[in-house]
């Protein structure tokens, strides 16, 4: 499993991206004073962006965290 490391774009920590994260993807940032839902724009090249919060507050959404 190639496992693919980016930086949160709020608050620059390291996370990981696993490949079963699926493009347009989201996941929450590990660090506890940010945790910004950030989704997966495009694999190559690695990028990612930051997901407006009034965005994440819905019945179907549920990001995974990765660290």
């Amino acid at each position: 499993m190639s496992v693919e490391i980016v930086k949160c774009p709020s608050c620059k920590q390291k996370l990981a991206i696993f490949p079963y994260v699926p493009v347009g993807g989201q996941v929450v940032c590990a660090n506890r004073n940010c945790g910004a839902s950030i989704r997966l724009v495009s694999r190559r090249p690695l990028r990612v962006e930051l997901v407006p919060e009034e965005a994440t507050y819905t019945v179907d959404y549920r990001p995974e965290s990765y660290g």
